[in-house]
């Protein structure tokens, strides 16, 4: 025991020395593996976060892409009629090419290329002399909606009321009456020109008023 502690008292020092070695590179490695393990846990906190955000961006660019799926009808002097599944980005031009261009016979001339398409549209080729009935046909319907229109803006003379006639230019309460008295004692108009036997509607009052009133 005395060889013992004579020892360590010789070499207190370097034992000491040794123990603070040990303990220095003990802290050391554990701190290391402590930030390693950190760092780990960051990585893989930063992976899962970027998965999620690239799911719904995915999601995005492919209803994207189902939105932008339109078909068309291409008829008429094309090649290869049909139905044809195109891009809301494409115009009229594209349409034709998918349906394999023109015929001899197709008015170019007729069709506006540059037009972009829309989904259940109709690209119709017209054929050199071809007339568009489409069109003459849409020119009749609504020739005759704005003349139908026309004529329920005008004041009719057999049924009208007071107030109703007061509406025409110059009449005022007391024509509005006598208008109503002629009509009670003789029956309706028979035409806009039986007006002019109203007592006050001379020829000029008349001809003022004629594009205004109507009788049935």
């Amino acid at each position: 025991m005395e060889k013992i502690s004579e020892y360590i008292r010789d070499n207190l020092k370097i034992i000491i020395g040794s123990l603070t070695i040990v303990v220095v590179l003990s802290a050391l490695y554990l701190g290391k593996q402590e930030k390693s393990s950190t760092k780990k846990s960051d990585n893989l906190e930063w992976s899962a976060v970027d998965s999620k955000k690239s799911e719904p961006e995915k999601e995005v660019k492919e209803g994207k892409s189902v939105e932008e799926d339109i078909f068309v009808d291409v008829k008429g002097a094309v090649r290869k009629p049909g139905v044809y599944k195109l891009s809301a980005k494409q115009r009229v031009s594209d349409a034709i090419a998918r349906a394999g261009g023109f015929t001899e016979e197709a008015e170019r001339k007729a069709i506006n290329l540059a037009k972009k398409l829309q989904d259940e549209a109709e690209v119709y080729v017209l054929a050199r002399g071809e007339v568009d009935t489409r069109k003459l046909l849409e020119g009749e319907t609504g020739g005759t909606a704005e003349s139908e229109k026309e004529e329920k803006s005008k004041i009719n003379l057999n049924t009208a009321d007071l107030a109703e006639l007061q509406q025409l230019s110059g009449v005022g309460a007391k024509k509005a009456q006598d208008i109503i008295d002629y009509r009670s004692e003789n029956g309706n108009f028979k035409s806009v020109e039986d007006l002019g036997k109203v007592s006050g509607f001379g020829p000029k009052t008349l001809e003022k008023l004629r594009d205004s009133i109507v009788v049935d």
